[in-house]
C-alpha cells in the first residue's frame, strides 16, 4: 500500500475543474435517440422541461426513448467538465424521424441536426465548436474521513434467535447439508444475524479492519432483517459501534409509492434511533440504494412528502445520471461491477464525474472498495475475481486520488455476491488486514488534504 501518497499529490484531479454551463435543447420525432459526447462530461443537468421519464442521461450521453409516431423537444441545463475547443458529438437515432440538438449560452450557439434514413441505426458524427465560457468550482463539503461499511442483518439458522434457515438457504442451496448459499464460507460457519454473540465478533472484526461503522440495509417491517436490525442495534449500543440505514427501494416487493417510502423510512428511524446513529449536519444519514431506478419525480415527491411530515434525513443518492444530481444531498457508488475490472478508463470516467457533480454541488461522494464479485451461489452472471488481492489493490490509487470524503466498504458479509472482507475459511483474514491498511492509508491523506 505504499506509495498511495506520490500518487494522490501527483494527481490531476486535486485542481479545481472547469466548468461549462449550457443550455441543451433536444427535439426528436424518433422512436429513440443518443447524442454522445467524445472529450466533454455531463457532471450535472437541471431544470429540465418537462421531465420525461424516457429522457436518461450518463457522464458522456443522453439517451431519450419514446413510443414510435410521437415527437418531443425537451430542454435543460448542463454543466460540463473536460473536454476540447473542438469537439467531436456522435447522434443516433431510429430508423423513422429526425433529431435536432441545440447547444446555447450568452457567448454562442451550436445547432445539429440528423435526418438520416439508411437503416435501423442512423448514426452521424459532427465537429463542433463549443461556446468557450468556463468557470472553476472546487466546493468541498466538511467531513471528518470515516470508513463504512455495508452490513446485513438478513441471516437465520434452525439453532440460532431465527429459529429457520434463512438466506443461507436461497436458490435451492441445503445448508443442513452444508451446501450454503454464498461464494465462500464464513470463518465462523453459518450464522444467525440475531444472534449478540455474533454482532459482538462482527463489530470486533470490523474495528480490526478499521471500519468505523456500519449501514445495514433496510427491507420494511414485513421483512426478516427488520429483526436482525433490531438485534444489531441493541448490541451496537452496547459496544459503541456507530451505524446508519440503507433503503433499496427497487428491491421492495410491489409498486412503492412515495407515499410508502416516507412511512417505511419513518417507521425505520423512529425504532432504530440512537445517540450511535450517525448523523451529518445533524441530520440521521440515510442510503438509498439504486436511487435511479425510480424516476425523478418519484423522489422529488417522496422527499416533499418526508420534509412536509416533519422529518429531515441526509440522504445520499446511489445513481449514475447527472439528472439526479441535486435531488439528493450527497452521492455514492454501492459496488460498480458494471464498469467491470478490465475497464480501467472507465473506472476512472465513472469515479471522476462523481467527484466533478460533488465539487460543483459542494456535496460529499462516497466512493466503494470492493474484493471482488462472484455471484456462483445463485446464477453464474457477471464476476470480478480478486486476484488475491489486486482487484482490490489496483482501485484503491484511483478512488483515494479523487479525495473522497468517505470510503464505503461494499461489503462486509453479503456472502451471495462474494463481496465480504469478513473472515472466511478459504480467505482467513487476509483481506480485513487489507483493508485495515487501507483505511489507516486514507485516513492519514485525508488528514493531509484537510
Amino acid at each position: 500500500m505504499r506509495g498511495f501518497l506520490a500518487f494522490i499529490l501527483l494527481s490531476p484531479f486535486l485542481f479545481p475543474l472547469q466548468y461549462q454551463k449550457l443550455t441543451l435543447r433536444i427535439y426528436s420525432s424518433s422512436d429513440w435517440t443518443v447524442v454522445r459526447f467524445a472529450s466533454r462530461r455531463i457532471a450535472l443537468c437541471s431544470r429540465m422541461k418537462p421531465d420525461y421519464p424516457g429522457l436518461r442521461l450518463l457522464p458522456d450521453a443522453v439517451l431519450l426513448n419514446q413510443p414510435l409516431g410521437q415527437s418531443r423537444k425537451i430542454s435543460m441545463e448542463v454543466y460540463f467538465y473536460g473536454g476540447r475547443a473542438q469537439e467531436k458529438l456522435i447522434v443516433e437515432k431510429g430508423y423513422v424521424g429526425e433529431v435536432v440538438v441545440e447547444f446555447s449560452s450568452p457567448l454562442g450557439r451550436v445547432k445539429i441536426k440528423n435526418d438520416l434514413h439508411q437503416g435501423t441505426i442512423n448514426r452521424k458524427v459532427f465537429e463542433v465548436s463549443f461556446p468557450d465560457e468556463e468557470f472553476s468550482r472546487d466546493e468541498y463539503f466538511p467531513l471528518s474521513p470515516r470508513v463504512l461499511s455495508f452490513y446485513y442483518p438478513w441471516y437465520g439458522t434452525p439453532y440460532g434467535p431465527s429459529g429457520r434457515w434463512i438466506h443461507w438457504d436461497l436458490c435451492g442451496h441445503k445448508p443442513w447439508e452444508g451446501d450454503l448459499a454464498s461464494a465462500h464460507t464464513p470463518l465462523l460457519g453459518p450464522y444467525d444475524s440475531r444472534d449478540p454473540a455474533v454482532i459482538r465478533q462482527h463489530i470486533l472484526w470490523a474495528k480490526m479492519g478499521g471500519i468505523d461503522g456500519f449501514v445495514l440495509p433496510c427491507f420494511g417491517k414485513d421483512n426478516s432483517s427488520w429483526e436482525g436490525i433490531r438485534a444489531f442495534v441493541k448490541a451496537a449500543k452496547q459496544e459503541g459501534f456507530p451505524y446508519a440505514l440503507s433503503f433499496p427501494f427497487p428491491d421492495y416487493p410491489g409498486l412503492l409509492s412515495p407515499e410508502e417510502g416516507v412511512s417505511v423510512v419513518k417507521e425505520a428511524l423512529r425504532v432504530f434511533s440512537s445517540p450511535l446513529y450517525i448523523r451529518v449536519q445533524g441530520k440521521p444519514l440515510v442510503f438509498f440504494y439504486a436511487s435511479n431506478a425510480l424516476s425523478r419525480s418519484f423522489w422529488r415527491r417522496f422527499f416533499r412528502l418526508l420534509r412536509s411530515s416533519g422529518m429531515e434525513v441526509f440522504s445520499m443518492g446511489n445513481y449514475t445520471d447527472p439528472s439526479y444530481g441535486e435531488i439528493f444531498d450527497g452521492g455514492y457508488f454501492y459496488l460498480p461491477i458494471f464498469l467491470r475490472e478490465s475497464s480501467r478508463e472507465i473506472q476512472s470516467e465513472y469515479f471522476t464525474w462523481l467527484r466533478a457533480l460533488g465539487k460543483l454541488l459542494g456535496k460529499p461522494y462516497f466512493f466503494p472498495v470492493f474484493p471482488g464479485f462472484e455471484k456462483t451461489a445463485c446464477g453464474r452472471g457477471l464476476a470480478i475475481p480478486r486476484g488475491k488481492g489486486k482487484t482490490l489493490t489496483n482501485l484503491i490509487p484511483l478512488i483515494i486520488s479523487l479525495s473522497p470524503q468517505w470510503l464505503l466498504d461494499s461489503t462486509f458479509n453479503e456472502w451471495h455476491e462474494g463481496t465480504e472482507f469478513e473472515p472466511s475459511r478459504e480467505y482467513g483474514f487476509y483481506y480485513l488486514e487489507l483493508l485495515y491498511s487501507i483505511s489507516q492509508e486514507f485516513k492519514a491523506n485525508a488528514q493531509i488534504r484537510r
